[in-house]
């Protein structure tokens, strides 16, 4: 397996940035090197950054197994938006980030073989990018996802209303701007409704998984809350997985192994777990 780390100029972000790159490039046949069959763009949580996640995980195990190229990249404290008080991450990522792994790395794909995980913030922007941009992935894992930032939204004015500290959500406010207002293109339930009205084979597919301990601020609460608006609409591919997990890499590690078998519609994550069993005597 090949591991990159390019550092390159954003006129997006009009700065130096860096990504990782996983390329399985050890899978060889009688013609010669493989080439990746699909490509996942992975977006890091709040608190971390983008090294972070696959220094605790086995995210490139699973994709070697499965001949997957993965584009970890950074994006710190943004909440993957246009921020008011900040950078353009969101062009970022959907607009200038393809063009720049296709120039430099030869990495283009179709959008049936093209797909966006995170998790935390980043499952939010999984959500944002995925539904905003349905004509570039065709497949999203949002994972533990505070993807009811309407509610966030009235934490905040709360608390500031109060005189109370908002400490850990000024981010929050640099991304939305300082009165939290959440506008259509921001709110996962306005993009959700408005890509439920596309024809079925332009929809993303979708699969959003969560904690059922997972407490940080009412995360899994907004999960099921997003749940039971999805279902009121007529989704594609859409399911919500739940299992017992706090906000933690342990149930991190778990979805990204099932999100690779969704987006490549086979039952890798079956057999995997499978191995993990033992016989004790």
């Amino acid at each position: 397996m090949a591991f990159i780390t390019s550092s390159f100029y954003s006129a997006k972000l009009a700065q130096e940035v860096e990504i990782d790159l996983y390329l399985p490039n050890d899978y060889t046949s009688k013609t010669g090197i493989i080439e990746p069959k699909a490509i996942v763009y992975f977006l890091h949580g709040l608190g971390r950054n983008y090294k972070y996640f696959k220094e605790l995980s086995a995210t490139n195990r699973y994709a070697r197994d499965n001949q997957l190229a993965i584009v970890y990249l950074n994006a710190p404290q943004s909440w993957y938006t246009d921020m008011v008080h900040g950078m353009n991450y969101f062009s970022y990522v959907t607009e200038e980030l393809p063009l720049l792994l296709k120039s430099m790395f030869g990495l283009e794909f179709p959008r049936e073989k093209t797909f966006l995980a995170g998790l935390s913030m980043g499952g939010y922007g999984t959500w944002k990018i995925g539904l905003s941009r349905p004509d570039m992935f065709s497949a999203i894992a949002p994972m533990s996802a505070p993807c009811d930032v309407e509610m966030i939204s009235d934490m905040l004015k709360q608390m500031m209303a109060e005189g109370k500290p908002v400490t850990g959500l000024e981010s929050f406010i640099n991304a939305f701007g300082g009165n939290a207002e959440i506008t259509e293109k921001d709110s996962i339930f306005k993009l959700l409704e408005k890509v439920s009205k596309l024809p079925a084979d332009q929809q993303p597919r979708i699969r959003s998984m969560c904690g059922k301990q997972d407490e940080l601020i009412g995360i899994y609460k907004q999960n099921v809350k997003m749940d039971r608006f999805a279902k009121t609409l007529p989704l594609a591919d859409y399911k919500f997985w739940q299992w017992d997990g706090a906000h933690e890499y342990s149930f991190w590690d778990r979805a990204v192994l099932h999100a690779i078998a969704f987006f490549l519609e086979n039952d890798y994550d079956e057999k995997e777990i499978r191995k993990w069993r033992c016989e004790r005597e």
